[in-house]
């Protein structure tokens, strides 16, 4: 359980620190390159060698690592976005709520435990799902008007998505056995291609002039990376320490939808209207059955 605090804590913290980007002007696409590259480096120090070897690419988990690099880097994109016009509460909890995907998969993939709780737990996410998203007939962040956040309802979906894509794949990997999870190979793999990816993009942007370079993104990108690996890193390790993903990922995920909530209202001022409210309520409801 120690793993799972830390995974929440780290997990809280990136919400946070996007939110820190609008109010300083710091270009989310170049700081989240930076971030994946920061990733690769806090993996490089924690193993004492460099990461990848040739010898990496005939295992059976690289092909993961390098499709979830792809996923990383465009659902972290996702989040930016969302929570510029949506603010950090309701990001996380469509990212969140991927268990809707993960649970699923995990209980008739691989038979992990289910019961009337998770069933219910899935009818109440569902519903969730719809009431945080309703409009609130006034901004939900500062700058996204009523219509604006109608015609940009795609951002948090996609959000939802590529979070439980990304979940899932976890967790074929895991239950598979391709790696060991106490080893940070896999994920520090997965943040190398992710930041590959990125970089090759920031460089031809740079080189276009659509993107304007400044040490300002580099600083945000390090200040990410740094609780991003932490937040995989421990994930990975409270799932390798026998714990069912189905449990693991509701339990995660409800400790960083309260955490989050109240920090973005008591540091933010978020303003979410009764509907939200009662959806995040229900979220929390949902991923406490569904963890039964």
């Amino acid at each position: 359980m120690f793993y799972l605090f830390l995974a929440v804590f780290c997990s809280v913290l990136l919400g946070f620190i996007f939110k820190l980007f609008v109010r300083f002007g710091v270009d989310s696409f170049q700081a989240i390159v930076f971030n994946y590259l920061t990733c690769f480096c806090c993996g490089w120090l924690h193993l004492g060698r460099f990461p990848v070897t040739n010898e990496h690419f005939d295992t059976p988990w690289m092909p993961y690592a390098l499709v979830l690099g792809v996923i990383f880097i465009s659902g972290f994109n996702m989040t930016a976005l969302t929570v510029r016009y949506f603010g950090v509460t309701i990001s996380q909890i469509m990212q969140k709520m991927s268990i809707l995907m993960t649970v699923p998969f995990a209980v008739l993939v691989y038979g992990e435990s289910s019961g009337f709780g998770k069933i219910a737990g899935f009818l109440l996410a569902l519903t969730s799902i719809v009431l945080v998203n309703w409009p609130s007939g006034k901004p939900i962040a500062p700058e996204t008007s009523e219509k604006n956040a109608n015609r940009l309802l795609w951002l948090p979906i996609l959000t939802w998505l590529l979070a439980g894509i990304l979940e899932v794949l976890f967790v074929v990997v895991q239950k598979e056995g391709y790696t060991d999870m106490n080893d940070p190979t896999f994920i520090v793999a997965v943040f190398g291609s992710a930041g590959i990816l990125g970089f090759a993009m920031a460089a031809w942007g740079w080189m276009n002039r659509r993107l304007v370079f400044s040490w300002k993104n580099v600083l945000g990108g390090i200040l990410l990376g740094v609780p991003n690996y932490g937040s995989m890193l421990f994930l990975l390790w409270a799932l390798n320490s026998g714990l069912e993903g189905s449990f693991v990922f509701p339990v995660t995920n409800v400790a960083i939808i309260v955490m989050t909530t109240i920090g973005a209202v008591a540091l933010f001022q978020e303003r979410l209207s009764r509907v939200n409210w009662i959806g995040i309520c229900l979220a929390v409801v949902a991923i406490g059955l569904i963890s039964m």
